[in-house]
């Protein structure tokens, strides 16, 4: 019993040290599939076929479909949520920060920084508004 009480400091001092990153991102954290692209102008575009998917993590956001993969940083704040500092993920070499936005297009990102106005967010979907598009998206 002596040994157990002299170790409970040692333990705590141990765990004080430790340093645990959390994430505030409350619903925005997870995995998303892109549903469905309405343009501000009329049109729509129905993606659950097309496979683009964007993953939320701490200040971390990654979009991809089967051709392009790309890391942002984000902060999402109430109801913005802004993305930028492309890069293209090449874990093979290097990863390659995105200087043209064209390849983005089909993730749903039009530009290098990006600004949405989150419509709704709770734990199953999400809809974001840029200056353009909304997108509409489920959480696996």
């Amino acid at each position: 019993m002596k040994i157990l009480l002299a170790s409970l400091p040692l333990a705590a001092l141990l765990c004080m040290s430790c340093e645990f990153e959390t994430s505030d991102n409350g619903d925005l954290d997870g995995f998303w599939q892109l549903r469905q692209v309405d343009t501000l102008q009329g049109g729509s575009a129905d993606m659950r076929g097309k496979g683009v998917y964007w993953a939320v993590q701490t200040d971390l956001l990654q979009a991809r479909t089967g051709s392009v993969d790309v890391f942002f940083r984000f902060s999402h704040a109430s109801d913005s949520l802004f993305l930028s500092d492309p890069y293209f993920n090449d874990r093979m070499s290097s990863d390659i920060k995105v200087t043209d936005p064209a390849p983005l297009a089909p993730l749903g990102i039009n530009r290098l920084e990006e600004r949405y106005r989150v419509v709704s967010l709770d734990g199953g979907s999400m809809v974001l508004q840029s200056d353009v598009l909304r997108l509409y998206f489920r959480k696996y």
